[in-house]
């Protein structure tokens, strides 16, 4: 890809998205069992990260952005429902 690609722009954009699982989960009212199926992860991770102040862990930068691409993508579920369907049919038949 080219600097002046628009899909090589987006990847930067991509490289850029962060969003801490507090705000994530405020946000969506997203519990850390869901959380914890979102990311891949145990359900045990996903609740110190939204723990109380004493047993707080911080979420690693791969896992940030997972939530920020699951916010842009709640955020705009009416649009990108119908490209997630096709994208999904498309890698099926793969």
């Amino acid at each position: 890809m080219i600097e002046s690609d628009p899909q090589c722009r987006v990847l930067e954009l991509h490289n850029q998205m962060f969003l801490c699982p507090q705000d994530f989960s405020y946000r969506w009212n997203i519990d850390y069992e869901t959380l914890a199926q979102m990311c891949g992860l145990s359900k045990s991770t996903t609740y110190h990260w939204l723990a109380g102040q004493a047993s707080r862990r911080t979420a690693g930068l791969p896992y940030q952005r997972i939530m920020a691409v699951a916010d842009l993508l709640l955020e705009n579920a009416e649009q990108v429902y119908p490209l997630l369907e096709s994208w999904q049919s498309r890698n099926r038949s793969s």
